[in-house]
C-alpha cells in the first residue's frame, strides 16, 4: 500500500467503506468488488490501494465496522449500571429502537454472507455468543441463577433477531403499548411506570 493518503484525493477510506457497506446491504458480498466500487465513486481503481491492501482487507474492515456497531453497542448497553433489572433491560432496548446503535440491514447482510463463508460464519457465531454472554451478565447482576440468566438471555436475544428476520414492522406506538408486558415476561418483574415513561420519551425523541 502506498504510504499516506493520495494527494488531492477526492475520496477517503471512509468513502470506500461507505460504498462497500451499501453494496453489501443492497446486493450481497459478491457485489463488493473493487471495480464496482470505483465506478460508484467515479475514481480510478488504483486509488483503492492507498487505503487497502486488497479486497480481503476491505471485507475485513467491513466486518470490523459491523461488529463495532452492532455487537459493541449491545454489550455497552448491557453493561451500563441500572437500579433495576427492568431498567437494565431498557438500556439494551435502546439498541433495538435506534438504528444508529444497531443496523438491522447490515446485520442480515452479514448473516447472508456467513452462509457462504465459513470464516465469516465463525465470526458471526462468536458475536452472537458475546452478545448473549453480555445479557447473561446483566441478569446475573440482579441475582438470577446461571441457568435462569442463560435461558432468559437466549429468549430475549433470539426473539428480537427472529422478529427482524420475519420482517415484523410495528409502529413505535404499538411497541410502547406492549413494552411493560415484554419487560415483565422477559424478567419476571413489573417495571415501574416512571421507567416505561422515560423510555417512551426517549423513543419519541428519536422521531423528531
Amino acid at each position: 500500500m502506498p504510504p499516506g493518503p493520495p494527494p488531492h484525493s477526492r475520496v477517503s477510506r471512509a468513502d470506500w467503506l461507505r460504498v462497500a457497506r451499501a453494496a453489501l446491504v443492497a446486493e450481497g458480498i459478491d457485489r463488493v468488488r473493487i471495480a464496482v466500487l470505483a465506478e460508484e465513486l467515479d475514481v480510478a481503481r488504483s486509488s483503492f490501494y492507498w487505503y487497502f491492501r486488497d479486497r480481503d482487507d476491505l471485507t475485513a474492515a467491513l466486518l470490523d465496522e459491523w461488529e463495532e456497531l452492532n455487537t459493541s453497542s449491545l454489550i455497552e448497553r448491557a453493561e451500563r449500571p441500572a437500579d433495576t433489572i427492568t431498567g437494565a433491560l431498557l438500556h439494551v432496548f435502546e439498541c433495538w429502537a435506534d438504528p444508529r446503535l444497531f443496523d438491522v440491514q447490515l446485520e442480515f447482510a452479514v448473516r447472508a454472507w456467513a452462509r457462504g463463508d465459513d470464516a465469516v460464519r465463525a465470526r458471526l457465531t462468536a458475536a452472537d455468543q458475546r452478545r448473549i454472554d453480555a445479557f447473561v451478565g446483566l441478569h446475573r447482576r440482579f441475582g438470577y441463577t446461571r441457568t435462569d440468566a442463560l435461558v432468559r438471555s437466549r429468549v430475549q436475544y433470539h426473539s428480537q433477531i427472529g422478529m427482524y428476520a420475519l420482517g415484523v414492522d410495528e409502529p413505535n406506538a404499538a411497541r410502547l403499548r406492549l413494552l411493560p408486558t415484554y419487560l415483565e415476561v422477559f424478567t419476571g418483574v413489573t417495571p415501574s411506570k416512571a421507567e416505561v415513561a422515560r423510555f417512551a420519551r426517549w423513543v419519541r425523541s428519536l422521531e423528531r
